[in-house]
């Protein structure tokens, strides 16, 4: 693996996994704002993106999602940084 060079883009995604009290869980994306492209050491809040339908809590701990769930859940996420990022065609 590359040493990391510490440059990032000012645009981001956090995800979150968020117990919901009745069984299930969901992962919910925001989009973030860095303070900086050399080695930001914060990110802002800019704005709420989606979430997953709900998961069992039994699936998401053993991480027995499916495997178009696990690719819906990448998807979600290269294709916000690409719009973030001007990059959608």
């Amino acid at each position: 693996m590359e040493a990391d060079d510490q440059m990032r883009s000012k645009a981001g995604v956090v995800v979150c996994l968020r117990d919901m009290g009745d069984g299930t869980s969901r992962l919910f994306f925001d989009d973030v704002k860095a303070n900086g492209d050399r080695n930001p050491l914060g990110w802002n809040y800019e704005f709420f993106f989606t979430f997953t339908p709900p998961f069992s809590n039994a699936e998401i701990d053993d991480m027995n999602l499916s495997a178009d769930q696990f690719q819906n859940i990448g998807e979600a996420i290269v294709a916000r940084l690409l719009a973030m990022n001007g990059r959608v065609r």
